[in-house]
Parts: C-alpha cells; structure tokens; sequence
C-alpha cells in the first residue's frame, strides 16, 4: 500500500539534505530520502555514486578493516597498513573543458585502473577528486616506491580511455601520487582504525600535493595507554619490591 509522509518529516528530511532547497518542492522528499539511502548504502559498502570506487563513508563509519583487525596478531606486533593516494591535478579544468559528465568519467576511469593494477587492495574514494588505495595485512603488498612507479604507469591508459570517448579532454590530465605506512599499537576495536587511516590518507594526500613528502611517510601511533616510567620511578619500583 502506497505510503505518505507528513510535513514534519518531509522537513526533518530537507534539514538533513539542504541540497536539495535548489530543485523545486515537490521534489524535495523524494531527492531527500534518496541521498540518505545513498548514504547508508556507501556506509555498507556500496560503490560511489560517482566513481563506483568504494565510498570514504565504509572507511569512517562502515566495516571495511573490520576482517583485518586480528587481537592474536596486533597484540604482539603494531597493526599496519600501507597507502597510495591518487589525486587528479585539477579536476576542474576538465569539467570546464569537456564538461562534468567527462569528470566523472575520468574518476570512474582511475578508480578502475587501480583496482586492475592493485588486485585485491581496496580502492577509497577519499574526498572530490582523490583516492586512496590501502593495502592492509591481508594484501600482503610491501609499499615502496615500486607501488608508485607501477600507478604512474597505469594512469594514463585511464586518461585514454575518457579521451577516446570525447575530444575535449585537456591536453594534460596530470596526478599527485603519495604513499605511506600506518602502524597502529593496540587498537582496542576494529572501529578506531577507519577514521585514523582516513586521517593518516588525507595527511599524505596533503604532504604529496604540496611537494613535501619525498619516499613513504611513516606514522605509528601508540593506543596502547601505557604511562611512560621515568628511570628514577623505575628504581624506586625496584627498591619497594
């Protein structure tokens, strides 16, 4: 039986989607309750409406590390993860060229090629125009700079593939490539992880873009919560037993 929802919900809707004050009202509702099961769909898992890459929500919010996060190994050994970010240089200059059905295109097309090129390794949408590919332990991929080299060679078949479909492309569709390592020391739940390898991503993103990260950033962070002991605490521990 066909459904109505009052006004008060159909505001409550349009509070959370404010977007969607720019189209007219009588598709407010509809556009509204779209976009929150959009929402929750990438938040499960479920590819970007853009770029089909997977959404930074199943990254933040959602179970994506959660088959990674062993107690019997992270116990012993810090939890570690490798990064490769991928941002497209300008995106704008190629929806003003070409439109943006051709941008997304274009994301469409890099998100493609990396998972062809990194098999197995989950590739994140991590904001506008830029990707993360992570490669967690199960992906048992050491990231050096050979993991750069061999993304710097597979980019540009994507471009190629936008530009055999439309002409208007800009001569030059350039990326800025940055790579890292995370290790987490005793993470208490899978759920920490997501926000800080979002964190740590966006970092590289930002070093790499401004030309200031050379070679494969390190980051470990300690959530183990153990007080340091100074010598002089440490002496007096030993005198009391």
């Amino acid at each position: 039986m066909p459904h109505t929802l009052n006004d008060a919900t159909v505001e409550t809707l349009v509070r959370l989607q404010p977007f969607v004050r720019s189209q007219p009202a009588e598709k407010h509702a509809a556009l509204a309750l779209q976009a929150l099961l959009d929402a929750e769909s990438c938040r499960r898992g479920g590819p970007d409406p853009v770029s089909s890459a997977l959404n930074v929500l199943f990254l933040t919010q959602g179970a994506l590390l959660k088959p990674e996060y062993d107690i019997s190994i992270h116990a012993h050994v810090p939890w570690e993860v490798g990064m490769l970010t991928v941002d497209v240089v300008e995106l704008i200059r190629v929806n003003q060229a070409a439109g943006f059905p051709a941008g997304d295109a274009v994301l469409r097309a890099v998100a493609s090629c990396l998972a062809a090129t990194f098999p197995g390794a989950p590739v994140v949408r991590i904001h506008t125009d830029c990707f993360c590919v992570l490669f967690p332990p199960s992906a048992g991929t050491d990231v050096t700079e050979e993991v750069r080299t061999r993304a710097r060679a597979a980019l540009p078949g994507a471009v190629a593939v936008v530009r055999a479909q439309t002409d208007r492309l800009p001569e030059t569709v350039d990326f800025t490539l940055g790579l890292a390592r995370l290790q987490v020391v005793d993470p208490s739940h899978w759920q920490v992880l997501g926000p800080l390898v979002w964190a740590e991503a966006e970092r590289t993103h930002v070093l790499a873009r401004a030309q200031k990260a050379d070679g494969v950033l390190l980051r470990r962070l300690d959530l183990s919560g153990r007080v340091a002991v100074t010598p002089e605490e440490r002496s007096a521990t030993r005198r009391r037993e």
